[in-house]
């Protein structure tokens, strides 16, 4: 597991989880989320991330759709079984029309790689504040409502 996401003095603004079979953009992911505040639990390993997201409540997970083996799609359908509430943030570097359609019926945002990071935090401010709205609070995102700065 990469970043169990230490508070950096930023504030807290919530709790992510992080699914990415690239190690480079799973630490690029932790790096700019922490800065940006949030607390970061991440991890390649889809067993992993599903096992956290069954015993942590996340305020959201950020989970790439292409990954061998057990892919994310698998991922991302055992979260909506089991915590149906957590708003989910898809990435993937093959927007084919099948994950597109997947996403669209599955997460609350769609970003094909490359991305870039101000996409990627817009996505991230934008699924949190519809979690909010929508009285899906959990953690620390009630207490991060007002922190959330807006989006341009």
């Amino acid at each position: 597991m990469i970043g169990d996401g230490e508070s950096n003095g930023v504030g807290e603004r919530g709790s992510i989880l992080v699914f990415d079979g690239e190690p480079i953009i799973l630490d690029l992911l932790t790096q700019v989320l922490t800065r940006e505040g949030y607390r970061v639990t991440a991890t390649p390993r889809s067993e992993e991330a599903f096992g956290l997201a069954s015993s942590h409540s996340f305020d959201l997970a950020i989970a790439d759709l292409g990954l061998r083996k057990r892919d994310g799609c698998y991922l991302v359908r055992r979260l909506r079984q089991t915590r149906p509430d957590t708003p989910i943030v898809a990435t993937t570097a093959y927007p084919a029309a099948e994950i597109v359609t997947f996403a669209e019926k599955h997460a609350e945002a769609l970003l094909p790689k490359p991305f870039a990071i101000g996409e990627l935090l817009t996505a991230v401010r934008t699924a949190l504040r519809h979690r909010l709205a929508c009285g899906q609070q959990t953690g620390a995102s009630a207490a991060a409502a007002d922190a959330l700065p807006a989006t341009t």
